[in-house]
């Protein structure tokens, strides 16, 4: 179960759906308008990126390239990109759950991880006080929250696949399922130092921690990356496995700005802005002090 930085909480009433989570991408930067590619700004509803891409790669022939994945049980706007050659035939494209707002030309395709972080819109219902509420968000913008991966890191089955694969009890032939499954295993042994480290010492710089732009660092597992040593690796050595991708450090701690509060009636609507990678359900949890799966709350 996991841990958070307060024991205060308020209650409300929140299921994940695309009425009530939206999410837009915030870009590193918007393309000059010149260049043999198209950076298409696109909305989707109840679909995966990957089935975003794979429905616009079979349409176009041509290769899509996109910075982040977003949810899919959600409304997302994201940006994609493709060779210009294709814009004639996407300006035809028609599907029920996705439609390209807008073509940008650029010098460039998009590179995964090329994005600032995500603007997030996400209505909650029946909270029994707005006031603490507004405190416990200022709270989490001045002090941070932790950065768990979200249940969406880890699918309705994608962790048990993931630990089969390592025990080589699942094989696939699939590149990107194979490399989403060991980034799941890695995902896991974060979130497990992140509870423990949190438990421990509410995520106070330990002796050895690495620290990165002024916040220590957890271990995603793996090859080629940096542990830390002395206190912090004693923890940190007890989640350390061994998984055949590079591995990487992940911040412990994040930030949300831009915050927001609209009420109408039962209904609460928070906007705020995270840094890339970083879960919207998860600033949900430490305001309800309760951990969240597909179904709400558990």
């Amino acid at each position: 179960m996991r841990r958070y930085l307060t024991q205060e909480f308020v209650y409300f009433a929140f299921r994940q759906n695309p009425k009530d989570f939206i999410v837009e991408e915030i870009p590193l930067s918007i393309p000059n308008g010149r260049g043999e590619y198209l950076w298409c700004k696109v909305q989707k509803t109840n679909l995966s990126t990957w089935q975003l891409v794979d429905l616009l790669q079979n349409y176009s022939g041509e290769k899509i390239g996109y910075a982040g994945l977003k949810d899919k049980n959600a409304t997302t706007v994201q940006y994609l990109s493709v060779p210009k050659r294709a814009y004639k035939t996407l300006k035809r494209f028609r599907h029920s759950k996705i439609e390209i707002i807008r073509f940008l030309p650029a010098p460039r395709h998009l590179r995964m991880g090329e994005l600032a972080g995500n603007r997030f819109c996400i209505t909650i219902y029946n909270c029994n006080d707005v006031k603490l509420l507004e405190t416990l968000l200022q709270r989490l913008q001045q002090d941070g929250v932790p950065n768990y991966f979200g249940y969406q890191r880890f699918g309705r089955n994608a962790l048990s696949q993931a630990k089969a694969l390592l025990e080589g009890e699942f094989f696939t032939k699939d590149k990107r399922l194979e490399k989403l499954l060991l980034s799941v295993m890695q995902s896991y042994y974060f979130n497990a130092w992140l509870t423990k480290r949190v438990a421990l010492s509410r995520l106070k710089m330990l002796p050895g921690d690495i620290v990165e732009d002024g916040i220590i660092t957890g271990l995603l597992p793996g090859k080629g990356v940096r542990k830390a040593a002395k206190e912090a690796r004693r923890i940190e050595k007890c989640y350390d496995r061994y998984i055949p991708t590079k591995g990487y450090r992940r911040a412990a701690l994040f930030f949300p700005k831009d915050i927001t509060i609209q009420q109408y009636k039962n209904k609460t609507t928070l906007l705020f802005s995270l840094p890339k990678g970083s879960y919207a359900t998860i600033v949900l949890e430490n305001l309800a002090n309760k951990e969240m799966d597909y179904k709400g709350f558990i």
